[in-house]
């Protein structure tokens, strides 16, 4: 999904009520005042879960007012693991086509063997 598609399924949701684009990297106490925040979520991928110190200081004011939530993520989705399904799914068509190659090899092995005999 694009960033619109995205906005628009999160606005879907009966619990959101607005979708900040573009927000800035740090949240700061302005900002919370200003947009009326009442909580800030921020959701969870399997690399970042240990980096707190990171998280800590760009989410250090929803945490102290106390409208910080985190949401774990069960998923594993990253960069690496579908550069490991590429690099799998590579080997894996590396092998078929070896195998085809050969069994092609030895199709005209033995035509090439029957057609010498034949000749004879």
């Amino acid at each position: 999904m694009n960033l619109h598609e995205r906005v628009l399924s999160v606005l879907g949701c009966r619990y959101v009520d607005d979708v900040l684009i573009d927000a800035p990297y740090e949240i700061s106490t302005e900002m919370i005042a200003h947009l009326n925040i009442s909580e800030v979520v921020r959701g969870t991928v399997r690399s970042d879960l240990g980096n707190t110190q990171q998280t800590d200081a760009r989410y250090k004011y929803a945490k102290e007012a106390g409208i910080f939530t985190i949401l774990p993520s069960h998923c594993d989705f990253s960069i690496g693991s579908v550069v490991r399904r590429i690099q799998r799914n590579q080997a894996e068509f590396q092998d078929k086509f070896e195998r085809k190659m050969e069994k092609e090899r030895s199709f005209y092995r033995e035509k090439r063997r029957s057609n010498g005999s034949i000749r004879s």
